[in-house]
């Protein structure tokens, strides 16, 4: 078997490589391009030999390639130098480029040798990333503002009693950021707000009635309904319907293009008489709901129990 010349391995290296290899002449001119290059940049090698290499620069990057062509002769190499490139097809690349002296068998400078590789989907992962860690600082903030919230308003007539209270909001605020956390911050549906408002006060789920069409919330809507769920289900078990043998809870949703309207109805109950005052449930939903999500209460002391009409604007509730 004939042995291939140095010049036939370096050919077939150059061929086989993941990385787009590229030689130019100093004006520009495409002198060879790989099959990698083929991939990366869409253009075929009979395409692009023999044409300026600068039809690959979008608007507002002309200017890099004298600059590249200047620092190569000076006799500089010019290593992981990360840029955009345009696609046959129009579409932007990020690559990183290293780009060679070409030099003659006399020391020459006759052109420059180019490795073109694509960082897009790198460049794509960090950006994810950097939007994450602030997204997380963001819902680290918004949930220890909450907490301190919880905090500062929870009464309760005892140390053991405070601590409960302030261990069951904050579960609830833990079990609201694990669902949204679980569709990537995106938010969470209605019913699974419900669950998560019910489950400790009625965990068989016999004495609450959930319905309504699939709906989903974004983060800050989630948290802020889920508590303020989680708050209304706290003051039926206390003093409400699920406080009574007899008691039930209706939770229903329904939703346009205009708005979420949720209804809460207690019932099962005899003589029921409206507070004197808004305790820390009602003042939370207040806050929440209205404060937060430019929402509308309306509350109806009916002889059965409470009910509670909750408009909520659609603008609002995917943020």
């Amino acid at each position: 078997m004939e042995a291939l010349s140095p010049h036939a391995i370096l050919a077939a290296i150059v061929d086989s490589s993941d990385d787009a290899i590229i030689s130019k002449t100093l004006d520009g001119t495409v002198t060879s391009w790989n099959a990698a290059a083929e991939r990366l940049f869409g253009y075929t090698a009979d395409e692009m030999i023999g044409r300026n290499i600068a039809v690959l620069a979008p608007p507002g990057r002309e200017a890099e390639m004298p600059s590249i062509l200047a620092r190569l002769k000076q006799g500089e190499r010019v290593s992981h130098f990360e840029t955009l490139r345009r696609h046959k097809d129009g579409h932007t690349l990020e690559i990183s480029l290293t780009v060679s002296p070409l030099r003659d068998a006399d020391g020459n400078l006759i052109g420059a040798s180019k490795i073109a590789r694509d960082i897009s989907q790198h460049r794509r992962s960090e950006r994810q990333i950097s939007f994450l860690m602030q997204e997380v600082d963001h819902r680290a903030k918004n949930a220890l503002a909450v907490v301190q919230s919880i905090l500062r308003l929870t009464r309760a007539d005892s140390v053991d009693d405070f601590v409960a209270l302030v261990e069951g909001r904050i579960s609830a605020l833990a079990a609201i950021h694990s669902q949204v956390a679980s569709r990537q911050w995106v938010g969470t549906d209605m019913d699974s707000l419900a669950h998560i408002s019910f489950d400790p006060f009625d965990p068989s789920g016999a004495r609450v009635t959930r319905s309504g069409p699939q709906t989903v919330l974004g983060p800050q809507a989630s948290q802020a309904l889920g508590l303020a769920l989680y708050e209304l289900a706290g003051n039926a078990a206390r003093y409400g319907a699920l406080n009574h043998p007899d008691g039930h809870v209706d939770l229903s949703w329904q939703s346009d293009d205009n708005a979420l309207s949720v209804n809460w109805r207690e019932w099962g109950l005899h003589d029921i008489r409206p507070p004197m005052r808004k305790g820390f449930g009602l003042t939370v939903c207040q806050l929440l709901l209205a404060g937060q999500l430019g929402g509308r209460l309306d509350f109806d002391w009916q002889e059965g129990g409470l009910a509670l009409g909750i408009s909520l604007p659609r603008a609002n509730l995917m943020n």
